[in-house]
């Protein structure tokens, strides 16, 4: 199940798919609780609903179907993901390029060219 919009901004709607069946179940004049939860009385048997996390679809769920599995859709949750990584990132900027200035501080200088090889081994190509 999803929102979309009808009129964006202003009305919006709930669509209901079987993805097993890979078909539109449903459209919902609303995204209210209300609703979606009349819609799982009306239609009992639910197994599993994959929904974002709005409010109101939590609600409708543990009213009308409090036994149904509730899982995360893909999109929120990498979209969710991403955010928590990029504001963690944001939050830890300064030491993040601390340890790239580290790290290029501390990478290992290369030989001298006139370094000696050892006994039986060719030079390196480089050099």
């Amino acid at each position: 199940m999803d929102e979309f919009a009808f009129r964006e901004g202003c009305t919006y709607g709930t669509v209901l798919v079987d993805v097993e069946a890979v078909r539109v179940v449903d459209v919902l004049p609303d995204r209210t609780s209300e609703t979606f939860a009349a819609w799982l009385k009306e239609h009992p048997g639910a197994e599993i609903i994959c929904r974002d996390r709005a409010s109101a679809y939590t609600e409708a769920v543990k009213e009308a179907a409090p036994h149904t599995l509730e899982v995360a859709d893909r999109w929120h949750l990498l979209r969710n993901l991403s955010a928590a990584v990029e504001k963690t990132c944001h939050q830890h900027r300064d030491c993040l390029r601390k340890r790239v200035e580290e790290e290029t501080v501390t990478a290992v200088p290369e030989p001298p060219p006139d370094a000696v090889t050892a006994p039986g081994t060719a030079p390196h190509p480089d050099h």
